[in-house]
């Protein structure tokens, strides 16, 4: 089965202001400076996808291929700090 990406939490969003991202969790009220690819990593969170699935969008999206190893450790490193940080949770098949 294929592995699926966290979820978000609830109350947490993702918003732009200018060229800055950030992350508002808006039942703690805790607000985390995020750069834009940790912003599509998001994203992609909300919309329940797969590990893969993550690693071909970011891979077509910034228009690098060969390099899906390095992209996979990214997502990988990227959402443990959202599950750290309490922004995202397991999904559940």
């Amino acid at each position: 089965m294929a592995e699926l990406l966290p979820r978000p939490a609830p109350g947490v969003i993702v918003q732009q202001q200018e060229e800055a991202w950030f992350l508002l969790d808006t039942e703690g009220g805790e607000v985390f400076n995020i750069n834009a690819t940790a912003a599509t990593i998001f994203s992609l969170c909300q919309s329940g996808m797969t590990l893969e699935g993550a690693v071909q969008s970011l891979a077509t999206r910034f228009n690098v291929s060969g390099q899906e190893a390095d992209i996979r450790e990214d997502v990988l490193t990227t959402v443990r700090t959202f599950q750290e940080l309490g922004v995202c949770e397991p999904s559940t098949p």
